[in-house]
């Protein structure tokens, strides 16, 4: 399981113990809670009753898989989950690309591309809810004024993986480059470049950032999913 990552939950539709079986194994080593089932009516009333971020659809052994599909593009609450279908004929293969199914399996499957896929989808999974977090947190922050070279000490409001706001002593100009860098709790150094995006000329504002380096990048996402997941 990934240290302090938010859970995750994950439906299964298949009539096939053995899938089943491997997509939970897998699910758990991530931490994603998989519930299961053969039947596609009971599936379609709980995508209206429950959120899940993925949804796994196994043509090949439940025949209403394509209508359970057609109910995920409706629900309110499931219509961006990440969707997994299993087919191998060539006809269900075509209808699941039509519908933008996000990931195409066939058969014979083994648990080693089972696991493999879901790593890769862990991130989808995550969704728009971890890549619009914003993790409220007053830090030290150093800005220097890429036209003037002028260095200005400032307290970030909040911080996610694009964006920070801050509390400043003097305002800035709207898409002012800006060299930044600061420590995060754990003692990492952040450093990188950011515009302003908006200013309301009473001591906040808020940038767009992009970090120097992929580690330093990765350090930063690592320290938001660690909040991401105590706040969810």
């Amino acid at each position: 399981m990934r240290n302090n990552s938010p859970t995750l939950h994950m439906l299964l539709l298949s009539a096939d113990p053995g899938l089943v079986s491997a997509f939970t194994a897998a699910s758990s080593e991530l931490g994603i809670e998989a519930q299961s089932s053969n039947d596609g009516t009971p599936v379609s009333d709980q995508l209206n009753r429950a959120k899940y971020e993925g949804v796994v659809l196994d043509l090949d052994t439940v025949s209403s898989a394509r209508s359970v599909l057609a109910n995920v593009r409706k629900s309110r609450s499931n219509k961006n989950a990440i969707v997994f279908a299993v087919a191998t004929n060539k006809d269900d293969t075509e209808h699941v690309l039509r519908e933008r199914a996000h990931f195409l399996l066939r058969r014979p499957l083994d648990s080693a591309a089972i696991r493999e896929t879901l790593d890769t989808a862990y991130n989808l999974m995550l969704g728009e809810g971890r890549r619009r977090f914003r993790c409220a947190v007053t830090l030290p922050i150093k800005l220097k004024r890429m036209n003037t070279g002028a260095g200005i000490e400032c307290s970030t409001l909040n911080i996610s993986g694009s964006g920070i706001a801050i509390t400043s002593p003097t305002p800035f100009n709207l898409a002012e480059p800006l060299d930044v860098s600061f420590l995060l709790p754990d003692g990492s150094s952040v450093r990188g470049t950011a515009i302003v995006i908006w200013d309301d000329k009473h001591g906040k504002s808020g940038l767009r950032f992009q970090c120097s380096t992929s580690e330093m990048r990765r350090r930063l996402d690592s320290w938001l999913d660690s909040h991401f997941g105590t706040v969810h």
